[in-house]
C-alpha cells in the first residue's frame, strides 16, 4: 500500500469536516436562569449593598476620627552622634538640615 492509498481515508475525513458546519452554542453568561430568577438575584445583592456601604462608610469616618500619629521619641546615645571632625559649615556639630 502507498502513502497516497493510506492518505486517502485521512482526506476524505477531512474534507467532509470541512463541509459540515458546526454551529457553537450560544452562551449564556449570566448562568442561565429565566428573568425572575435574574431579578431575584439583582435585588438580593441591591439588598446587601444597601445594608453594607452605610456600614463601610461609618467604619471609615470612625477609624478616620480616631486617627493618631504616635511618634516614638528617639533615645539619645551618644555612639550616634560621633564627631571625627567639624562640618564645614557655620554650625558644624549638626547636619546640615538639622533644626536643632
Amino acid at each position: 500500500m502507498s502513502l497516497r492509498g493510506a492518505l486517502n481515508p485521512l482526506r476524505r475525513a477531512g474534507s467532509a469536516a470541512c463541509k459540515l458546519q458546526l454551529k457553537a452554542p450560544a452562551r449564556n453568561m449570566s448562568g442561565g436562569g429565566s428573568i425572575e430568577e435574574e431579578i431575584a438575584e439583582y435585588m438580593k445583592w441591591r439588598a446587601v449593598t444597601f445594608m453594607v456601604v452605610p456600614g463601610l462608610i461609618g467604619l471609615g469616618a470612625y477609624t478616620f476620627a480616631n486617627l493618631t500619629h504616635h511618634h516614638a521619641e528617639k533615645p539619645d546615645f551618644e555612639y550616634l552622634k560621633i564627631r571625627n571632625k567639624r562640618y564645614p559649615w557655620p554650625s558644624g556639630d549638626t547636619c546640615l538640615f538639622d533644626k536643632n
